[in-house]
């Protein structure tokens, strides 16, 4: 890492957003011709001028204004570094990086964060929403430590704890004739003639697999499949009357305005929701969030590979 380049970015940026070299001097603390000089120094080393002289003072030039946006996320980046350094050097704890499915934000989102604060008060804890197939890959490439998603078994290296079964629910528009011809738990069977609202199987291969496995064994093929790109998504579809749908349970928590949710006969199990890791990947964060989601979900430990 080049910390000369660095600095001469976080230069360029105080510039750029102050619009006035004086300024930005002041707000570096440093005097106008250092500052210049640096400048100067960065325009050489990446060819290219980025910054002219106005009568007010100084704005980018097109090249710079096609740089800020980069510049901007390298200086964040670079304190975000600097911020963690401290954390460290003070004897706090890392901070966690948390994927959650939409269908997890409810249920096991809130009591594991909760959690988490109490066995690490001084840790940082970022969530990001994702689905299941970009949450494996965040996995794989250590963005994130830990992910809440919907997979059935291991992909390694990803490792999977179950945190308990979850079922399927019908969710239908309100005044849908089902709704009058079976007050309580529906058969999954009436929806065969139905339009059905679907998650894309990319989103979630197991939990796609599983909804059409169900139908199957219902006797029927899902008819006039409309994917949509994510569970909100969905219930959105089904209060606008496009059709139906088979959630989780944990989606019927939210009880969005223009949707009924009815339970199935049976009950049909869905894949559930687990927690996972990247044991090729495996920090003290994610050591510390599985320690106290076990306490959490009263969830065993996972197998060893191999076992």
């Amino acid at each position: 890492m080049d910390f000369r380049l660095l600095r001469r970015l976080g230069h360029f940026l105080a510039v750029a957003e102050e619009g006035h070299f004086g300024r930005a001097a002041a707000r570096l603390g440093l005097s106008q011709p250092p500052l210049t000089a640096q400048i100067q120094a960065l325009e050489a080393e990446l060819g290219v001028r980025l910054l002219e002289r106005t009568r007010k003072g100084a704005r980018p030039t097109r090249e710079g204004e096609a740089l800020l946006p980069l510049a901007r996320r390298v200086a964040e980046d670079a304190g975000a570094l600097e911020a963690l350094a401290r954390e460290l050097r003070a004897g706090r704890h890392a901070p966690v990086a948390l994927a959650c499915v939409t269908s997890g934000l409810f249920d096991h989102l809130p009591p594991l964060v909760r959690a988490l604060r109490a066995a690490r008060p001084e840790a940082a804890i970022a969530v990001r929403e994702m689905d299941t197939a970009d949450a494996v890959e965040a996995l794989r490439r250590g963005e994130v430590d830990i992910a809440l998603l919907r997979l059935d078994r291991d992909r390694p290296p990803v490792r999977v704890l179950p945190l308990g079964e979850d079922m399927l629910v019908a969710a239908l528009p309100e005044g849908h004739p089902l709704l009058a011809a079976y007050p309580e738990a529906l058969p999954l069977s009436a929806l065969a003639g139905a339009p059905l609202l679907t998650l894309p199987r990319s989103i979630s291969p197991a939990y796609f697999d599983a909804l059409v496995a169900a139908c199957r064994a219902a006797g029927f093929e899902p008819r006039g499949v409309r994917e949509v790109g994510s569970a909100m998504a969905q219930l959105g579809f089904v209060a606008s009357g496009l059709g139906v749908a088979l959630v989780s349970s944990g989606m019927a928590r939210i009880h969005p305005p223009g949707v009924v949710f009815r339970e199935l006969r049976g009950p049909i199990r869905a894949v559930g929701v687990a927690l996972a890791w990247n044991e090729e990947r495996q920090s003290e964060a994610a050591e510390d969030v599985l320690r106290v989601a076990r306490q959490v979900f009263n969830g065993p430990a996972p197998l060893r590979p191999g076992v």
